[in-house]
């Protein structure tokens, strides 16, 4: 059994490596998987390639080409979608699959083409419901009345927070590029209240992500929608109190959402200029996130006379 192990370890960390390569993998992970069995397969996965995927998120998240990530998360999507089929009661496997469907549609698509990246959102916030689905006591149905979603989270545990984060992120910003749907901005109050309840339990996590998204959403909700420019600062403040200065895309967030939505045109053109000119430190572990933050804080600055 060891050596099938290996052959499965092998051929799937070949995967990762040569997208070009990837349908022969395929094929032999699936020759792998035949002979270890069911069982043998889902021990694999948990035991194997868990390991190797958080290992090769965390490259992407320190790697400085953003050319190879956009190259390989298609890939490497696929390969997460085949190993979710194999054991899809792991935590772990839905967790890197919601971050990599967030850091893909954000990278890649979100301004090229909203109605695709919209598309790899929505499978980002069902990967990480389905990881918040082992708390039973939350909502299974989020398509429920609000108090009813809302009356669950007081269950939510620390624990919960990775995947109810990555679940909101992908969700806001789902609801940012569909503001012109009365039905999406309706789930507003939703993610915002399962948000707060990440901040109640973990407000650092990811470098103060759960605040970063919070500010976002109470600056691009409208008024009506209980949109508050105030609010939005407030949960700002506390992402830059908590994330570590050198990442950057709180700021980028700052200028997008809360600079613009109270049209400080001369804040938002010195906050974008500082993104892009922040230097990169040494073994930074966000340096795809910060690179992505720059490129997009350059464009933004590039309309900026059109948006004051």
């Amino acid at each position: 059994m060891i050596d099938h192990l290996r052959t499965f370890y092998d051929y799937c960390g070949m995967f990762l490596l040569n997208r070009r390569r990837s349908g022969a993998v395929l094929a032999a992970v699936a020759a792998a998987v035949m002979l270890t069995g069911c069982s043998t397969a889902k021990f694999s996965v948990g035991h194997v390639m868990v390991p190797v995927l958080d290992n090769a998120r965390d490259a992407a998240m320190a790697s400085d080409d953003l050319r190879i990530f956009q190259d390989g998360a298609a890939a490497n999507l696929f390969l997460l979608e085949g190993l979710i089929r194999t054991d899809p009661g792991s935590t772990k496997l839905r967790l890197n699959a919601s971050m990599l469907y967030f850091s893909y549609a954000f990278s890649t698509f979100e301004e090229a083409d909203p109605a695709y990246a919209s598309s790899l959102y929505l499978k980002g916030v069902g990967h990480a419901q389905a990881a918040l689905a082992k708390n039973k006591k939350l909502a299974r149905d989020w398509t429920v009345p609000f108090d009813e979603f809302e009356a669950t989270l007081p269950d939510m545990k620390k624990k919960d927070v990775p995947a109810a984060v990555w679940a909101c992120a992908n969700w806001a910003q789902f609801i940012s590029l569909n503001l012109d749907s009365t039905a999406v901005l309706r789930d507003i109050p939703k993610v915002t209240a399962m948000l707060e309840r990440c901040a109640e339990l973990d407000g650092s996590y990811f470098e103060g992500l759960p605040h970063v998204m919070i500010g976002s959403l109470h600056a691009f909700r409208p008024p009506m929608f209980g949109g508050d420019p105030e609010k939005s600062l407030a949960s700002f403040e506390r992402a830059f109190a908590a994330a570590d200065s050198s990442f950057l895309l709180p700021r980028y967030f700052y200028a997008r959402y809360y600079l613009y939505r109270i049209q400080d045109g001369d804040e938002f053109r010195r906050v974008l200029a500082n993104v892009i000119a922040a230097p990169a430190p040494a073994n930074d572990p966000y340096r795809l996130l910060n690179l992505i933050a720059r490129q997009r804080s350059q464009t933004l600055l590039g309309e900026a006379d059109d948006l004051f």
